[in-house]
């Protein structure tokens, strides 16, 4: 067991929207949620030491087809 730091990045996959620290039983987690937004593993930025921090890219949760939705 291991602790390592995630760096969470938005739908656009260029700016960092924060950084969480995980702690890692086996290998590292496919999902982080955050806020009720769910963040998936994604290829290490160029230049980055992979060894030192995991990155992880916001993701559009699924809707099902048909399904409205209405913020007021």
């Amino acid at each position: 067991m291991k602790a390592a730091r995630a760096i969470l990045f938005g739908l656009d996959r260029k700016v960092i929207v924060g950084a969480v620290r995980v702690v890692i039983a086996e290998e590292a987690p496919k999902i982080i949620m955050l806020d009720g937004e769910p963040y998936l593993a994604m290829p290490i930025p160029p230049g980055w030491d992979a060894k030192a921090v995991l990155a992880y890219g916001q993701e559009i949760p699924f809707r099902p087809a048909g399904v409205v939705e209405v913020a007021s």
